[in-house]
């Protein structure tokens, strides 16, 4: 009889096996069953103790990168940990670069600090080397004199033009400080220009104890005084000058006739005003009779050096309108690089001319072989006819006549005295001017003003401000007939200066050079620098990240694996129970089978 007997066997798991097996070991792993404890991070990061401990934020940054695996006990290695030091340094070094880079790109910043250096604050050194500069930055002036070597001939129908002879240069040494400062609360300072001045013979064309022969100023100048005086006092001082038996032309050496010798007609009290003696410079020589004020730039680099007051005054009162009476213009020796960036015309108030005149950009230039500089120059209508210049127009009201191009009638800037600036051989200006005259021979290279202003720093490097005097003639009874053959308001030329830029040492020269370099390097260095460092510094970012990302992804397929791996060697068993009835005959025994599966 068939006996029954049980027999377990073990069969290969069936595919639905695996299925489950794999889910339970991944809900595992996802609800913190490891190894080592439980809950959120599990035994990676027991201590001992009954609750699990808060991840630190280092932990936290290693997991977000995937440089950490708790539930594989996978610590970071020492090259994770230096890309995650190199991307905080990176992403640092990042932020500080486009910061720099726009700063420097975009915005005046780094200009803005070096020209801090420029403001004239009470006390500071720049302003004390304004007050009273070191000689070896003093300016050279040089003046030509106008010679009439045949007027007498002329005069007497004997010359049919009159020689004029450009006598010159005659050079000094300009030495000036600011006299009588006060530095105000508005931030301007007020002050005078005290100049002294040495003649230097080596570089001088004449000697200053040469005799010339030229117009007599005083005498010419008292003709239209007297003639605007009442009738009494008109009679008494023509009575006197006529007694002077004075020529229309006298000779002088030229140090008489620029720095001043006794003349009788200045003695007169209604003519001299107590002055004494006569000079072209001697007013120059000296305290300048003028206050100026200028803004120090401390509230506003842009306000630099503008004049704000002149002799007390926010305006002149010299011309017609407010446009011409304006004094806003920069002291010629020093501009703010603001103004300078545009290449806009800047104006320069000259008190020689009594008015503000506009300087244009016209190039950039090289000099003294390697200092790059901005050259500015007088346009050529500055002195034009208002036919030809409108702007001009109010130069001419409250004058008695308006002359040809090329001059200006100062007259009331002179104190009355019949004084008419120009260009030096009345360049630019119309042809009738010079026309009785042998001798006057315009050049532009020669005459015309111009700067040479440093780009960053504002002050004049090389130039020169050129300035022809002349005097009107205004024939009256005073002249005794002495020019019957002079037209009337015949325009003559008495002497031009020219102010220029001293002889350079080496020294200075060196340090001219090693400012403008270094501070346009350095500032080219942090431009160029910066975006450099902010290119190279994203690119190492980027790299950074994709390693990082590059690892995270190898850590989470070598995960999934381990899963797998982990499911297929976990003791899966798949039993059969087997209920075989054994048959004691020699027929073939019949086998019961009851299934049984076990995991």
């Amino acid at each position: 009889m068939p006996r029954t007997t049980n027999l377990d066997v073990a069969l290969p798991p069936t595919q639905d096996d695996l299925s489950r097996s794999k889910s339970n070991t991944l809900n595992s792993q996802r609800n913190g069953v490891g190894a080592g404890g439980t809950g959120t991070f599990g035994g990676a990061y027991s201590s001992g103790k009954s609750g699990p401990d808060k991840p630190t934020i280092l932990q936290m940054i290693l997991e977000a990168f995937g440089l950490r695996n708790h539930t594989q006990n996978r610590e970071p290695t020492s090259k994770d940990i230096g890309t995650l030091i190199m991307l905080g340094v990176m992403f640092l070094l990042f932020v500080i670069s486009v910061t720099g880079f726009f700063v420097m790109w975009f915005t005046e910043f780094y200009n803005n600090t070096m020209l801090e250096n420029l403001v004239l604050a009470e006390n500071s050194d720049t302003a004390k080397s304004w007050l009273n500069p070191d000689p070896k930055y003093d300016t050279l002036l040089k003046a030509h004199i106008f010679h009439y070597p045949n007027i007498e001939d002329y005069l007497a129908g004997r010359a049919d033009k009159i020689q004029i002879r450009d006598m010159g240069p005659l050079v000094y040494q300009e030495h000036t400080v600011k006299d009588e400062v006060s530095f105000n609360k508005n931030f301007t300072v007020t002050f005078r220009d005290r100049k002294s001045y040495k003649f230097l013979p080596e570089k001088s064309a004449i000697r200053e104890d040469d005799v010339l022969l030229v117009p007599n100023v005083p005498l010419i100048s008292a003709a239209g005084h007297v003639k605007r005086m009442p009738y009494a006092t008109r009679l008494i001082s023509g009575m006197l000058i006529n007694t002077f038996n004075e020529p229309l032309f006298k000779n002088l050496t030229a140090a008489e006739y620029l720095w001043g010798y006794e003349d009788k007609i200045i003695k007169l009290k209604s003519l001299g005003k107590g002055k004494r003696r006569f000079g072209l410079l001697m007013s120059r020589n000296g305290t300048s009779v003028d206050s100026i004020q200028v803004n120090t730039g401390e509230d506003d680099i842009t306000k630099y050096s503008t004049i704000t007051q002149f002799n007390g005054m926010p305006q002149l009162d010299y011309w017609e309108g407010e446009e011409c009476n304006r004094i806003d213009g920069v002291d010629p020796s020093m501009f703010s690089p603001n103004l300078l960036q545009t290449r806009d015309t800047v104006h320069v108030f000259l008190q020689v001319l009594c008015r503000k005149v506009p300087l244009n950009f016209e190039k950039e230039v090289t000099i003294y072989d390697d200092i790059d500089v901005l050259r500015y120059r007088t346009p050529m209508d500055v002195f034009d006819h208002p036919s030809e210049n409108p702007a001009n127009q109010c130069y001419c009201h409250n004058t008695e006549r308006c002359l040809p191009s090329g001059v200006i009638n100062a007259t009331k800037c002179y104190g009355d005295s019949p004084i008419f600036p120009s260009f030096p051989h009345f360049f630019s200006g119309d042809p009738v001017l010079y026309k009785i005259f042998d001798g006057i021979k315009p050049d532009a290279e020669l005459h015309q003003t111009y700067a040479d202003i440093h780009p960053r720093f504002g002050f004049p490097i090389s130039g020169a401000s050129r300035v022809q005097i002349n005097i009107m003639l205004d024939k009256t009874p005073l002249l005794k007939n002495q020019g019957d053959r002079l037209e009337n308001g015949t325009i003559l030329p008495l002497m031009w200066i020219e102010i220029t830029s001293g002889d350079f040492s080496e020294e200075i020269l060196h340090m001219l050079y090693v400012s403008t370099f270094y501070l346009d390097a350095i500032q080219q260095s942090l431009k160029y620098g910066t975006l450099l460092i902010s290119v190279t510094s994203f690119s190492l970012i980027v790299a950074g990240v994709y390693y990082l990302n590059s690892k995270r992804e190898e850590h989470l397929q070598e995960s999934k694996s381990s899963a797998e791996l982990e499911a297929l060697n976990g003791g899966i068993v798949m039993v059969q129970h087997l209920n075989i009835p054994v048959s004691c005959g020699p027929s073939a025994p019949h086998i019961e089978v009851d299934d049984h599966r076990a995991a």
